[in-house]
């Protein structure tokens, strides 16, 4: 692979590295613009609600949402393109010039395609379709989209009613072909245009079963008709049916076929309709052609007896592509002319030199616009003169071209984010008003925040006052229950040989005693088998701890509940599953309404996830304090007169030795279950002392804050009637209305705020 083709394979590469970006943004623009049409929606119903004050009313419009709507829908479009020129696999080149400088016989000797693909022709247009031509060294194909009915009407004839100011176009193509054209006119263009139409009427029965809309296959060798006009022979032996036109029924052709140079593996060749032909949307389709669907145009000038000057089909041509190129800076970097130079007339060839040198770059050679000089009938020549040095200036220049586009798309969306955020706070500043002055007085809703607040304080502390009652109690007996169940398995797991079987057990350690010559090297290993699983046992405990932390938590969301309407039941569905959901999930609803009110409560909330934050567990709860007791179950041990440290294992390498070992071990795991027994019931009061600790922190977090009282209140005047539905029916639906415009202004400053983080990003990289 040459040098040329790594830089070119890196550079796809390199765009499709920035493709997830780019779709990220395309998404985001084309979400903010539906934000945009439910926020138009969403002001309107609003405006409309009788409880509305009229002069408010009237401020809540945003005169410049079309225009802000028109720049998203630009913008998300614009990103949806780049992302479209970066999944493209291949560098395309667009090939344009005017009819008979030589274009089509420049891409015969780039693809290497014959005048039966790429028809060539002196004095009339021949190119009639726009054609996309890629290498590939295996394949020869032509695949045809062909035209729908009503592609065809609308793409083709339309324009051409338009152009000369016709009647509405014919809906049909039956109306099309019963269509009376008048006679030719005087003048030149009007009188092409209408030759235009007439042909394509006579000639529909040629191509009518081609407007299928779908995609075909043909053979290169049968590809000439479907995209090039036909010739003056073929017109003149047409007989009564006249001459066909299949072309009329093809929107564009991709041909595959290998092309005869290096560096174009990943090459794509775009044929262009020719500039300077007469038809009724000649510019636009060739904008359209060429607007981010190319990486670089080559426009081919011939010199000729006619064309050795640059006329002013070629200065409307290169002010069309200097628009086409966008954001792209250096008009040079995307716009390439071929001098086609013949070389039997060299004197035409010096006088067209001396015009592309005048009139493109002032007098200096490349200064705005590279010019390639070729004889384009000479494949080898083209290769040579043209398509390496071309494709050596875009391996440097595309990337560079890359970020212009991105950037400057990124500036233009940027324009239209400002734009909408500056509307954005006029609406917000109305709102504030709205919120103000709407629904229903202040010290009403107060009066309300103090009676829930109170309530809930209430039911709060009867409940915490339970929970004291029950951690005075000497013992839960639930605890011991569980400790107990604990020891017992525990005992049982050791009378079974230590989950081994005591035959079993007994059989292992004297192996292993013959085998290493003393008993430590099974001891030590069992010893810390057995201090690890009775520790595991314990945790059994857990159990115990999830169901009291369960317990506190369905009683404070009941207390909480109990005070909150049908606020709960609304948002859950019904009593019946907030029964199901249990205490937990009721809190984390509790807490998500405290954080997703339209005037938060952050202190509340907190309050909320505290109490679930909460874990009760043995390990971290009680097993510091049993610890200890796990002590002698180790090899090595500290005597307790001496404090030397000892080995208390030590027994004969025989039957009776094991049987004597495992007598050993069973006594001292018997005594650390013992022991452990007892230290936990020694605690058996501590799981109820933390439970009712945590609920008189919620208590008093809840209720007795700095914040909470007004917390309280602007929770209330979020919710007041969804906690007092029957109460408020009346202001319900313009409580609705104000929500879901509040709602989606700030899905819109989110969107907006992405913008800027997506910004920071690419300033990074």
């Amino acid at each position: 692979m040459s040098e040329i083709s790594r830089a070119i394979d890196a550079l796809l590469e390199a765009r499709l590295r920035q493709l997830p970006a780019v779709e990220r943004e395309s998404a985001r623009w084309k979400t903010l613009g539906e934000r945009l049409d439910e926020l138009d929606t969403a002001l309107t119903d609003l405006r409309l609600h009788t409880t509305l004050d009229p002069d408010l009313a009237a401020s809540l419009t945003v005169p410049q949402l079309p225009e802000m709507r028109a720049g998203v829908a630009e913008a998300a479009d614009s990103f949806r393109t780049i992302a479209s020129r970066f999944t493209r696999t291949t560098v395309n080149l667009g090939v344009s010039g005017a009819a008979r400088m030589g274009k089509s016989t420049l891409l015969q000797s780039v693809s290497g395609l014959d005048d039966q693909q790429i028809p060539t022709g002196d004095g009339i247009p021949v190119t009639a379709v726009r054609s996309r031509i890629f290498h590939s060294p295996t394949v020869r194909r032509a695949e045809l989209e062909m035209h729908s009915p009503e592609s065809f009407l609308t793409e083709v004839i339309a324009p051409l009613h338009t152009a000369l100011a016709l009647a509405t176009p014919p809906r049909s193509l039956t109306d099309f072909a019963a269509w009376n054209y008048p006679k030719p006119t005087e003048d030149t263009r009007r009188r092409m245009l209408f030759a235009r139409l007439r042909d394509l009427q006579s000639a529909l029965p040629s191509y009518e079963h081609l407007l299928t809309g779908g995609v075909t296959s043909v053979p290169l060798e049968e590809i000439r008709p479907y995209v090039a006009y036909p010739t003056s022979e073929e017109v003149e032996a047409a007989g009564p049916g006249g001459v066909r036109r299949l072309y009329a029924a093809v929107r564009e052709a991709r041909i595959e076929c290998p092309f005869p140079h290096e560096h174009v593996a990943r090459i794509g060749i775009v044929d262009l309709p020719g500039l300077g032909e007469v038809t009724a949307d000649a510019e636009q389709r060739h904008v359209d052609g060429l607007r981010n669907e190319v990486d670089a145009v080559l426009v081919v000038k011939r010199s000729s007896e006619t064309s050795s000057f640059i006329d002013e089909t070629d200065t409307a041509g290169m002010a069309l592509l200097d628009r086409v190129r966008g954001y792209v800076r250096s008009t040079g970097e995307f716009t390439y002319v071929v001098h086609n130079v013949d070389p039997d007339k060299p004197h035409l060839a010096e006088a067209l030199r001396g015009q592309l040198l005048h009139s493109l770059n002032d007098g200096e050679a490349d200064r705005f616009f590279t010019v390639f000089e070729a004889d384009v009938r000479d494949p080898e020549q083209v290769g040579r003169e043209v398509l390496t040095p071309l494709l050596t200036r875009l391996a440097d220049g595309l990337p560079v071209m890359d970020a212009e586009v991105l950037s400057g798309t990124r500036g233009r969306a940027a324009a239209v984010r400002d734009r909408i955020r500056l509307h954005l706070t006029d609406v917000r500043r109305v709102l504030d008003q709205v919120g103000r002055r709407a629904g229903v007085p202040e010290e009403v809703n107060d009066a309300k925040a103090d009676q829930l607040r109170s309530g809930v304080a209430k039911r709060l502390r009867v409940l915490v006052a339970e929970l004291a009652a029950e951690a005075n109690h000497s013992a839960d007996p639930g605890f011991v229950q569980a400790v107990e169940s604990a020891y017992q398995g525990v005992l049982d797991w050791i009378d079974d040989g230590f989950g081994r079987g005591a035959q079993t057990w007994q059989e292992l350690a004297l192996t292993r005693m013959i085998t290493e010559g003393h008993p430590a090297d099974f001891a030590g290993p069992e010893f810390n088998r057995i201090r690890v699983e009775i520790s595991r046992r314990f945790a059994a405990l857990d159990d115990f701890f999830t169901e009291r932390i369960t317990d506190a938590w369905d009683r404070a969301a009941a207390a909480v509940a109990a005070e909150c309407g049908a606020l709960f039941s609304e948002q859950a569905g019904s009593e019946e599953a907030d029964e199901k959901a249990g205490g937990r999930a009721v809190l984390s609803r509790l807490a998500e309404l405290f954080e997703d009110s339209p005037q938060p409560c952050p202190g509340l909330a907190a309050a909320v996830h505290n109490l679930l934050d909460v874990r009760l567990e043995y390990r971290t709860l009680l097993y510091p304090r049993v610890r200890p007791d796990l002590a002698p179950l180790n090899l090595q041990v500290t005597h307790p007169d001496t404090g030397e440290e000892m080995q208390h294992v030590a027994v004969p390498l025989t039957e009776e030795g094991a049987k004597e070992l495992y007598g050993i071990f069973n006594g001292l795991a018997e005594q650390a279950a013992f022991r452990i027994q007892k230290s936990l019931l020694r605690e058996a009061a501590v799981p109820a002392a933390v439970v009712h600790a945590l609920l008189e922190q919620f208590e008093d977090t809840l209720i007795r804050s700095g914040t909470s009282a007004q917390e309280f209140r602007r929770f209330v005047r979020s919710y007041r009637n969804d906690l007092w539905p029957e109460e408020f029916r009346g202001i319900d639906e313009a409580n609705s209305r104000f929500a879901r415009v509040v709602r989606v202004t700030k899905e819109i400053a989110a969107l907006t705020e992405r913008e800027d983080i997506a910004e920071r990003e690419e300033e990074e990289l």
